[in-house]
């Protein structure tokens, strides 16, 4: 596998991953809300920097129409806006 490939897989797994954790939160609290705030703010970081390499959400496999403010509760992303 050449570099190229392995940060792919790399950026992918983290995307993936970062998705999957604010997925699995409730956001009950006000410590699960700013959580939610982090992973959202580190995927839309990590989304906004591969579209500079036109990677796109398709290609680190979160579907073709996601995007991070998807995550967030209502109150969460009144907040981020």
């Amino acid at each position: 596998m050449s570099k190229q490939q392995d940060a792919m897989v790399i950026l992918e797994e983290t995307a993936q991953s970062l998705k999957a954790s604010a997925e699995a939160l409730n956001a009950a609290s006000a410590y699960d809300e700013g959580r939610l705030m982090g992973y959202y703010e580190a995927l839309s970081t990590l989304l906004s920097q591969c579209a500079t390499q036109d990677i796109t959400p398709a290609d680190l496999h979160l579907g073709a129409d996601f995007h991070p403010e998807s995550l967030l509760t209502p109150a969460a992303a009144a907040r981020a806006a």
